[in-house]
């Protein structure tokens, strides 16, 4: 891994391995696995540019004199400074990889880094006729009927990657039609009501394309086509974007991206915003109230 990214320090190359690990049993999105340990591997290649190879130089002050560099930065290919959304995302890994060191010992202080202000990226969501598309691509095959229940769960039901991934077969409450979460994000337990065509889509899945894919006992609710258990979430990620690039949607998307677009499609059709906070789970009504600027930007 060191060699890989150019980090010379070994106790820097054991941080960025160990740092990837707590991410993923932390239960972050993939791209954050994937994307947040390479920040941090700049910030540590830096730090060695000072002269700085041990852990008790990962300081506050260490971590926001690496953000004022960076905000000296030009892209390849712009020419130009950095955007805020760009410097926030090496905010945010530093946040994190701060709060991993005290968690861990191997560091006391935390980094206080500020977001660095600038103009607010709003989320990517897909239209209703995108939606279509999607589901008009999966097509009735073992793998299809599958997929079209991944689609009822991660945009008729609004759910979190880590969410969906964790579903079970007894978290399908046929008789209430509820979907019961019980990883939610902070650990909390939530049920999400299911439409008749969404709970349909789910049904038909567990009766004639499951089945198929059964390969060794398991209660996971979505399974792998070769291996019959249940699917990672990196496998849940990529089945999406795989129907997207399918389905001719540029857009570059992911699960999240269709829990954006049932909120802002919810919204659109007049539901309030307390019952999209509820549906979502969002402990605050001001992360739903993201998806009034959505749905003013769109009209």
């Amino acid at each position: 891994m060191a060699s890989l990214n150019l980090l010379y320090s070994p106790a820097y190359a054991r941080l960025q391995d160990s740092f990837s690990v707590w991410l993923q049993t932390l239960g972050y999105a993939p791209t954050t696995v994937y994307n947040l340990p390479r920040h941090i591997s700049e910030y540590l290649r830096w730090q060695e540019h000072q002269g700085n190879v041990t852990l008790d130089s990962l300081t506050a002050s260490s971590a926001n004199a690496f953000i004022s560099h960076q905000q000296l930065q030009t892209g390849i290919r712009t020419k130009r400074n950095h955007s805020a959304g760009h410097l926030n995302k090496y905010v945010q890994a530093l946040a994190l990889l701060g709060r991993y060191l005290r968690q861990t010992g191997a560091g006391g202080e935390g980094f206080a880094l500020r977001q660095v202000a600038g103009e607010k990226r709003l989320p990517v969501w897909l239209t209703v006729e995108e939606v279509r598309q999607l589901y008009h691509v999966t097509g009735d095959t073992v793998l299809g009927i599958r997929d079209r229940a991944m689609l009822a769960v991660f945009y008729g039901c609004g759910l979190r990657l880590n969410e969906g991934t964790s579903l079970e077969i007894s978290d399908i409450l046929t008789d209430r039609r509820l979907l019961y979460v019980r990883k939610g994000k902070g650990y909390k337990e939530r049920y999400v009501p299911l439409t008749q065509q969404n709970l349909q889509h789910i049904q038909d899945y567990l009766s004639e394309s499951r089945p198929q894919l059964l390969q060794r006992s398991t209660e996971s609710l979505f399974l792998g086509a070769n291996t019959g258990k249940g699917l990672s979430k990196q496998s849940l990620y990529v089945r999406v974007k795989q129907l997207a690039k399918t389905a001719g949607i540029i857009k570059d998307i992911g699960t999240h991206t269709l829990r954006h677009s049932i909120a802002t499609h919810l919204l659109q059709n007049g539901v309030p915003l307390e019952k999209i906070q509820l549906f979502l789970g969002h402990e605050s009504l001001d992360s739903t109230q993201l998806y009034t600027h959505l749905v003013n930007g769109s009209l």
